[in-house]
């Protein structure tokens, strides 16, 4: 069978994660880099045998026909919008875009383009929050009361984009958006959203917010959020029900220790068929050639989005946000 051509478009951190996706995606073959620092796409090209451009039109002139959107959050809806209307499938880094409306315009054109169009929301991929979510909706927990969910560690410092809201949509749409798309995908839709945080108060590269939900099911989530954790990156979460408690913590659930002369760390390896990053590509790339459903929808991506307005709103005015 021919297979079908896949690009990339943004050659960092995340660009390299579905670079590689792509290349272990079954029908589909990596062929196209793009991105404006051409000699930064030539280098994840190269190690891929793929074609490196430095232009968006010019990777998607290439002919390409699936391609992934890993931007500054500010530009996806523009990208994703391009890419659809050249006849692309798209795959868009979380968050969808920074506002409700982009992401309106992005599913509409979807729509008219006749292509599909999904957002990367990795988490649903992780295994324990997965299988924690399979277990809530087989009744594992008994009806769910109370949750809460942890993540975070210091600044992302390998871009200064972060920084940016006006570029990253700040800890809300940058990091939240990942455990409000599990939360609205495993507990239902929110009807109300209240927020606190340090986002309007000023400090450089630091941000915190604690974010609680109240879900149509009567169900309560305390989502809390942090760039200034100097103890590292982790997340957790904790379910209570009326039959039953699950819980989990990244920092402390560890399978492999390792010291060295300069190093010491631990880790949860994974065996490459495991892999979270791999596997939402895998997803994607089953759903255009099946025609069947996506593992992650525009519209829930959309509905994420929803949430962090509302406590965007909600910690700049101090009020609960009704949605």
């Amino acid at each position: 069978m021919t297979k079908l051509k896949a690009g990339v478009i943004g050659a960092g951190g995340m660009g390299a994660t579905h670079a590689r996706g792509w290349m272990k995606a079954e029908g589909f073959e990596l062929v196209a880099v793009a991105d404006v620092d051409l000699p930064k796409a030539e280098a994840l090209a190269e190690k891929y045998g793929a074609q490196a451009f430095g232009s968006v039109e010019a990777l998607l002139s290439s002919g390409i026909e699936a391609v992934s959107v890993c931007l500054p959050s500010a530009l996806h809806r523009s990208v994703s919008e391009e890419a659809l209307q050249m006849g692309c499938h798209v795959l868009c880094e979380k968050p969808m875009a920074l506002s409700v409306a982009d992401c309106d315009a992005m599913i509409e054109a979807a729509r008219i383009a006749g292509r599909r169009l999904s957002v990367a929301q990795v988490v649903r991929f992780f295994p324990e929050f997965a299988n924690a979510h399979s277990l809530v909706q087989s009744g594992g927990v008994g009806k769910p009361a109370v949750v809460r969910t942890r993540r975070g560690g210091g600044f992302p410092g390998w871009s200064s984009w972060f920084g940016d809201e006006a570029q990253s949509g700040g800890i809300l749409f940058d990091l939240a958006v990942h455990d409000l798309d599990w939360l609205l995908w495993t507990f239902g839709p929110v009807e109300r959203v209240y927020a606190k945080g340090l986002t309007e108060r000023g400090f450089e590269r630091l941000d915190h917010a604690l974010i609680t939900l109240r879900h149509t099911s009567g169900t309560i989530s305390h989502t809390e959020v942090t760039w200034a954790d100097p103890k590292g990156g982790g997340a957790t979460f904790e379910i209570a029900g009326d039959a039953g408690l699950l819980a989990h913590d990244s920092r402390k659930e560890v399978s492999l220790s390792f010291r060295t002369e300069t190093r010491t760390g631990s880790g949860r390896p994974l065996i490459p068929s495991d892999d979270p990053y791999d596997k939402q590509i895998a997803a994607f790339a089953h759903a255009i050639l099946s025609g069947g459903p996506l593992a992650v929808t525009a519209e829930e991506g959309r509905s994420a989005v929803a949430v962090a307005a509302a406590a965007r709103e909600s910690l700049k005015t101090g009020r609960a946000i009704a949605l």
